[in-house]
C-alpha cells in the first residue's frame, strides 16, 4: 500500500501540470484567422466569361489587414486578367476584425474541348504594430467550354449549338392600309383647313371677313389713329367683297336680307358704320374710337368671320336704290 508521501507527491505533480496547461493558455491564446471561399458554379465557363470569387476573411483580435497587400487589377497570365478587387470590411466580432473580398476575373482561354483550368491563390498581410500575419485566399479550379464542338451537329450531341430561329412573317396589309387611310384623312383635313384659312395659294380662296379679322388684327397690334383708320377701311373692302359692290349704311338692310347668317351683327354693324362716318366725315379717328373701339372692331371681324363660315354661299344682294337711279 503506498504511503501518505507518495499520494502528496502525486497531488502536487497533478496541480502543477493543470497551473502549467493554465499558464501556456493565457500566455498563448487559440489563433482564431481563417479565409474561407465562396465560389460559383465550378462549370460552364466560356470564352470571355466574368468569374467573380468571394473571400470572408477573419483576423485575430488586434489584426487589421494591409490595404496594400491587395492586388491590383492586372494580367494575372496570359488567359485570364484581375478586373477587380473590392475589400468591405465586416462588423467586428468579439474584437476580430472581419473582411468581404470580392475578385472579378474574366477568362481569355478558348480551349478546343473541356478543360480544368486554375485561378492562384491570392496572398494576403495582415499586421498588429510589429506582428505580421501572413493569409492567402485559396486557390480555385474551374473547367471551362469551346464555343462550339469540333464536330457541329448530329442527334449523339443535344447540347451542339442550332442554326438562328428565322423571324416569323407578319402579314403588312391591314396596317397599310389603316396608315394610307389615316395619311389621306390626314391630308384631307390639312388641306380644308389651309382652305378656310388662306394658307399659301389658297389665300385668294379666303373669306373676305376671314382675311379681314386677321388683317385687322395684324393691323390693330399697335395701336393708334392711323392704325384704326386703316382697320376700319379694311372691315369696309370686306362689305364690299361679300355683297359684290360698294356698301354703304344704307344698304345694310338689303346686304343682310340676301345674308340672313349675318342678321345677328345688324346692330354692332350699325355701330360700325356710325363710326366710319365719323372717322371719315366728322371728328376723326380718335372721336369714332369713342362709338367703337378697336377692341370691338376687331371683335366685330372675328364674329362676322364665324358667322361667314357658318353661312350658306356668298350671297348676291339685291341692287340698291342707288344702282338704281344710276
Amino acid at each position: 500500500m503506498p504511503s501518505r508521501t507518495f499520494w502528496r507527491t502525486v497531488r502536487r505533480s497533478l496541480l502543477q501540470a493543470i497551473l502549467l496547461g493554465a499558464a501556456i493558455c493565457v500566455a498563448a491564446p487559440a489563433r482564431a484567422a481563417t479565409v474561407e471561399l465562396f465560389a460559383p458554379r465550378p462549370f460552364g465557363y466560356f470564352l470571355g466569361d466574368v468569374i467573380t470569387l468571394e473571400a470572408a476573411v477573419t483576423l485575430d483580435p488586434g489584426f487589421k489587414l494591409e490595404p496594400g497587400s491587395l492586388p491590383r487589377p492586372r494580367p494575372v497570365t496570359y488567359w485570364l486578367d484581375l478586373r477587380s478587387a473590392d475589400l468591405t470590411e465586416l462588423p467586428a466580432v468579439h474584437g476580430a476584425r472581419r473582411y468581404r473580398l470580392l475578385l472579378s476575373y474574366q477568362t481569355f482561354y478558348a480551349p478546343l474541348e473541356t478543360r480544368g483550368l486554375d485561378i492562384p491563390a491570392v496572398p494576403l498581410t495582415a499586421r498588429d504594430g510589429d506582428q505580421v500575419l501572413n493569409l492567402s485566399v485559396p486557390s480555385w479550379n474551374f473547367a471551362a467550354s469551346p464555343l462550339r464542338s469540333l464536330v457541329a451537329g448530329g442527334a449523339a450531341n443535344p447540347m451542339a449549338l442550332q442554326p438562328d430561329i428565322a423571324p416569323l412573317p407578319h402579314p403588312l396589309r391591314a396596317d397599310l392600309r389603316r396608315v394610307a387611310g389615316a395619311t389621306a384623312v390626314g391630308l384631307a383635313s390639312i388641306l380644308g383647313l389651309a382652305i378656310l384659312r388662306g394658307w399659301g395659294p389658297f389665300g385668294r380662296l379666303r373669306p373676305p371677313f376671314s382675311a379681314a379679322a386677321r388683317d385687322i388684327r395684324r393691323i390693330l397690334a399697335a395701336p393708334s389713329a392711323e392704325a384704326y383708320s386703316k382697320a376700319l377701311l379694311r372691315l369696309h373692302r370686306a362689305f364690299d367683297a361679300a355683297a359684290g359692290h360698294r356698301l354703304f349704311a344704307d344698304d345694310v338692310p338689303a346686304f343682310l336680307a340676301g345674308c340672313p347668317h349675318l342678321a345677328t351683327e345688324a346692330d354692332i354693324m350699325a355701330h360700325f358704320f356710325h363710326a366710319s362716318r365719323i372717322a371719315f366725315f366728322g371728328k376723326g379717328a380718335d372721336a369714332a374710337m369713342v362709338e367703337m373701339t378697336p377692341d370691338a372692331l376687331l371683335s366685330l371681324a372675328r364674329r362676322l368671320a364665324v358667322a361667314e363660315r357658318k353661312g350658306a354661299a356668298r350671297p348676291v344682294a339685291a341692287p340698291t336704290q342707288r344702282e338704281a337711279t344710276a
